[in-house]
C-alpha cells in the first residue's frame, strides 16, 4: 500500500472522502482505503461536512495517517470541494462514506489517467468505474436494483464533446458515464472547470446531480471521460422504503435542477426536449410497465413511489431558486 504517512512526502493521488453523522459508514470506508494495493503514494483527506456532531471526533486518533478536514456548511459538494482544495495529489478520486472499495480499486482507477499525463496529446481528464450492491436482501435495496442501482454495465467506454453532441433534442445521456462514488479526476482539469456546484447535491434544496453536472463542464470545455467498470466499488444501498423514496425525490428533483441551469447558464436548449419530452415519454412507459404487470399478477414498483418521483420533478425549479437564495445569505 502507498499512504502518504509524512507531511513533506509529496502524493501523487488524493482520495477525498466527504462523511455527514455516518460514523459506522466512514470507519469502514477507512479501513478499505488503507488496504489498497498500489505503488502509488497517495493520501486520504476525509471532509466531515457536520463536525458539530461530534461523531467523528475519535477517527483522527485512530487513523494518524489520514487528513481530517472539517466543512460546516452543509452540502456534499462543498464537503468536495473542501478535500479538492486540500488535496495535494495531481489525480483527485472521489468516493463516499458508503463506498467500499475492493484492495486493487485505486491502481485500477487512476491507472488510464496516469498513462494521459504521459501524453501531451491526451484530452483524458477523469475516470469513472462501477458500482455495485454490497448486498440486496430489504425491499428497499430489491427495489433500488430494479431502478438499476449505481451500476454501469460491463462494457468500457469514452465520452467526449463528439459523444455529447448526437443528442439534438433530449437531454445527453450523461448518467451512462458514472457517478462521484467512484471517479478519479486530474486536478488540473477540476481547477479548469471549476469545482462542484454548491447549489447542486446532497444537503442542497436540489438534493443531487452535482456529478453529472460536473461531468457536463467537463466534455463541454473538451475533456474525455472514461469509464473503466473493472475499477469497481460496492456500495450500500438504503435500507428501509422511506429512506429510498427520499433517495429517488432528491434524484428527480436534481435532474430537473440541473436541466433549468443547462438552460440558464449555458443556453442549451436540449434541456426543454429532455423536459417536455423524454421524461414524460419515459414516466409513461415505466407506469404502463407497471399496470402490465399487475394485470399478470405481479408487481415491481409501488404507484405511490412512482407518483412521489413525478411530484418531485415538478420542484426542480424551485428547489434550485430556494438553493441559490440560501447560497446567497450567507
Amino acid at each position: 500500500m502507498g499512504v502518504a504517512l509524512e507531511p513533506n512526502v509529496a502524493p501523487e493521488i488524493s482520495v477525498v472522502v466527504p462523511t455527514f453523522d455516518r460514523p459506522g459508514a466512514i470507519d469502514r470506508c477507512i479501513a478499505a482505503l488503507l488496504r489498497q494495493q498500489t505503488h502509488r503514494i497517495f493520501e486520504i483527506i476525509v471532509v466531515d461536512n457536520h463536525p458539530q456532531s461530534g461523531l467523528t471526533a475519535s477517527l483522527p486518533a485512530r487513523y494518524p495517517s489520514v487528513r481530517f478536514v472539517q466543512e460546516p456548511v452543509s452540502g456534499l459538494s462543498n464537503a468536495r470541494n473542501a478535500g479538492v482544495q486540500a488535496a495535494r495529489g495531481t489525480i483527485v478520486v472521489t468516493t463516499d462514506d458508503d463506498v467500499l472499495p475492493p484492495p486493487e480499486w485505486l491502481e485500477t482507477l487512476t491507472a488510464p489517467l496516469f498513462e494521459a499525463q504521459r501524453d501531451a496529446a491526451s484530452k483524458l481528464a477523469a475516470v469513472t468505474g462501477n458500482c455495485l450492491a454490497i448486498k440486496i436482501e430489504t425491499p428497499a435495496e430489491v427495489l433500488f436494483e430494479a431502478y438499476g442501482g449505481l451500476r454501469h454495465g460491463d462494457a468500457p467506454a469514452t465520452f467526449d464533446a463528439l459523444w455529447m453532441s448526437q443528442w439534438h433534442v433530449g437531454f445527453p445521456h450523461l448518467w451512462r458515464i458514472g457517478t462521484t462514488a467512484n471517479a478519479a479526476f486530474l486536478a488540473s482539469a477540476l481547477q479548469t472547470v471549476g469545482p462542484f456546484d454548491p447549489l447542486l447535491g446532497a444537503g442542497t434544496p436540489p438534493g443531487a446531480w452535482e456529478d453529472i453536472d460536473c461531468f457536463y463542464r467537463l466534455l463541454r470545455a473538451g475533456y474525455e471521460i472514461a469509464y473503466i467498470p473493472a475499477a469497481a466499488v460496492r456500495h450500500a444501498h438504503r435500507e428501509q422504503v422511506d429512506a429510498l423514496a427520499r433517495q429517488l425525490r432528491a434524484y428527480r428533483r436534481g435532474e430537473t435542477a440541473f436541466l433549468c441551469l443547462m438552460l440558464l447558464r449555458y443556453r442549451d436548449l436540449r434541456a426543454f426536449g429532455q423536459i417536455f419530452l423524454w421524461i414524460p415519454f419515459w414516466r409513461l412507459r415505466v407506469l404502463i410497465r407497471e399496470v402490465g404487470l399487475r394485470v399478470r399478477g405481479r408487481r415491481c414498483f409501488p404507484f405511490r413511489l412512482l407518483w412521489v418521483e413525478n411530484l418531485a420533478y415538478l420542484a426542480g425549479p424551485w428547489a434550485l431558486w430556494r438553493s441559490w437564495k440560501n447560497r446567497n445569505l450567507r
